[in-house]
């Protein structure tokens, strides 16, 4: 049962715990309005650090931000017409590039020493990542809440894809390799998803895993910041909140990478644009302020 939350700079008017640690005290950062003209504050808990989106929204909030016009139409908040084969193309460059930062194709290749390598994609979209493992000789299925998204990879490109609430699945058999691109901060709850993956994962298996990283770039750029998306991001991580989350699972980091300098894509860049963008992009990766962040996590072998 949830208690009274005491927040620091606004009226204690809200009834929320923090997912990570069930603390009720909250920071007040500031706040932002979603594209119904809802407005949502951003609180950090004052234990563990956790950024938060609170009140939490409804489930009808979340459904009318979910539909098929997220994948469909770009803005700040879906994607320019995410069945695309630009899309596609565009997303395993950069899963591409994640993998190996983490050490993703070392782990691959002692999987495949074995039979029937098994992976799940969790939040998988249309499942272009499904296919990209199934293309590599994985036995790979998602799993996806949106069947608007679901569809397109079931029908299209013949995938198995489970459309259904993830803390509700259950698998047959455990998986060697589970993944969440940029799929955790949508979670209602990232510490449930964690300890299921867990169990869902078989001794010494790996969980990949990206979200956009709370630090300095989100910090400094406030209400602006390009992945302050809400209500549909319920968490923003630091990279020891998540750090802490997995390994209260037996879940240990292996590899890990930031990118992202907040400079965007967009047709028609111009030189000086770009020449700006990679400089400031190579500049964040190699400090490790990049507001993007991928991580990669081995389950302890017992003993």
């Amino acid at each position: 049962m949830n208690r009274p939350v005491v927040l620091a700079n606004q009226k204690p008017a809200l009834s929320e715990t923090c997912d990570a640690c069930s603390a009720t005290h909250f920071k007040f950062l500031f706040s932002k309005a979603s594209a119904a003209g809802i407005e949502y504050g951003i609180y950090e808990c004052s234990r563990c650090g956790l950024v938060q989106t609170l009140p939490r929204p409804t489930e009808k909030e979340l459904e009318e931000c979910y539909g098929a016009h997220y994948f469909q139409r770009r803005t700040d908040r879906g994607y320019d017409n995410y069945f695309s084969d630009a899309m596609r193309t565009q997303l395993q460059k950069v899963w591409d590039m994640n993998l190996q930062d983490v050490g993703f194709f070392e782990f691959e290749k002692l999987c495949m020493g074995g039979p029937d390598a098994r992976a799940l994609d969790v939040g998988c979209a249309s499942g272009f990542f499904v296919d990209y493992l199934n293309r590599r000789g994985w036995q790979a299925e998602g799993i996806e809440l949106s069947e608007a998204a679901a569809g397109f990879g079931i029908h299209e490109l013949g995938l198995t894809i489970h459309v259904q609430d993830f803390l509700e699945f259950q698998p047959a058999k455990p998986y060697d390799f589970i993944t969440l691109w940029a799929s955790i901060e949508h979670l209602r709850s990232p510490l449930k998803a964690m300890q299921k993956i867990s169990t869902m994962l078989r001794p010494g298996g790996m969980l990949i895993l990206s979200t956009c990283r709370w630090g300095l770039l989100s910090r400094s750029l406030g209400p602006s910041w390009r992945f302050l998306n809400v209500p549909e991001h319920l968490f923003y991580f630091s990279r020891a909140n998540l750090v802490e989350l997995a390994k209260q699972f037996h879940l240990n980091a292996v590899g890990s990478v930031t990118y992202g300098s907040g400079f965007t894509r967009f047709p028609g860049m111009g030189f000086l644009y770009r020449t700006a963008k990679s400089l400031a992009d190579r500049a964040v990766k190699v400090t490790g302020q990049g507001d993007m962040m991928v991580y990669a996590f081995r389950k302890e072998i017992p003993g």
